[in-house]
């Protein structure tokens, strides 16, 4: 069984979703006994085609005006059209907002299974299998997909960690566009950068982020002493930007501001996949909760089960007393 994966770009730049989803085939691919090839859909591959190659055996790359920005109906035609041929297959994706109304249609016109959200990927017996979260991300779930030919698998963000090496001499096929002449009847309008404030958490080192955890009317004095301290930055999870304690330009997560730290302090943050997959690299992550089933102490390496208040404080004056 063969390996796609699905090449995300935006503004002419690969996203870091492609190098995971690639990353996530490479696992998978000698156990299926198949190759892995990227598929690459832009009004200007070459530069992107020739990236994919030095990490990629194989690249396809389609090069049409309308693939520019995203657009789920002009990809969605494409790839039916490019796969529908091409035998048994994996096609790979990050679960991304560009691409979550893409996977549930394309599987509909190629009559293809389909797993989202999937954050562990096995093969057992010759056959795939996807590991994803159910009933509220609580319980993880193995996936099987029986007997389908063609399978669809949209991949967590931050669950397949990659740095290109380029390693690989791929060889690249470039075909024409399979688009027609009809059009679309979906028109990219336009991005809308998210509001910049003083604090660049994108770039930042130490981040201290809060989360419902810490109340609805927080000490906020607590938490910015601490990350003073640290000499990090405060951040947080949607909750907290919902309730107007930190403004948007603060929010880690999918919906947020992607982060690579070396270290992420996670205060009463759950860990919902939406927040986790905006935290990137392999940064020490250090989770206080009062709840010990919170998913968040799944990916954290240390934890402490307790009342922030009680922890926060204390840890402020061990890190104080280290200090001097």
């Amino acid at each position: 069984m063969n390996i796609f994966v699905l090449a995300e770009h935006r503004n002419k730049q690969l996203r870091d979703t492609t190098w995971e989803a690639l990353a996530a085939g490479k696992k998978i691919a000698s156990d299926l006994g198949g190759d892995v090839t990227c598929l690459v859909l832009a009004d200007a591959v070459d530069e992107m085609a020739d990236k994919l190659a030095k990490e990629c055996p194989k690249v396809i790359a389609v090069e049409d005006d309308r693939f520019a920005t995203f657009n789920s109906e002009a990809f969605m035609k494409a790839l039916a059209a490019i796969l529908k041929d091409r035998g048994p297959f994996v096609l790979l994706m990050g679960n991304s907002n560009a691409v979550i109304d893409l996977a549930p249609g394309l599987s509909v016109v190629l009559d293809a299974a389909l797993a989202m959200d999937c954050f562990g990927l096995e093969v057992q017996d010759g056959k795939p299998l996807a590991v994803r979260q159910v009933y509220s991300y609580k319980v993880n779930t193995t996936v099987s997909f029986k007997d389908s030919e063609r399978i669809v698998i949209t991949l967590r963000a931050g669950s397949f960690p990659y740095s290109p090496a380029g390693s690989e001499s791929g060889a690249v096929e470039k075909i024409a566009s399979p688009l027609g002449d009809e059009p679309l009847k979906k028109r990219f309008l336009n991005y809308l950068e998210a509001e910049k404030g003083d604090v660049d958490i994108a770039s930042a080192d130490i981040i201290v982020s809060l989360g419902r955890g810490i109340g609805d009317e927080p000490d906020m004095e607590v938490f910015e002493s601490l990350a003073d301290t640290m000499g990090g930055v405060l951040a947080c999870s949607r909750p907290i930007v919902d309730k107007s304690i930190l403004p948007k330009y603060h929010q880690v997560g999918t919906s947020g501001i992607e982060v690579k730290p070396k270290v992420y302090l996670a205060l009463g943050i759950s860990g919902a996949f939406q927040h986790v997959g905006g935290i990137k690299g392999s940064p020490l992550i250090v989770a206080i909760n009062k709840d010990a089933r919170a998913p968040i102490f799944r990916v954290a390496q240390y934890g402490i089960v307790g009342d922030i208040y009680e922890v926060v404080p204390a840890l402020e004056e061990k890190i104080k007393e280290l200090k001097s």
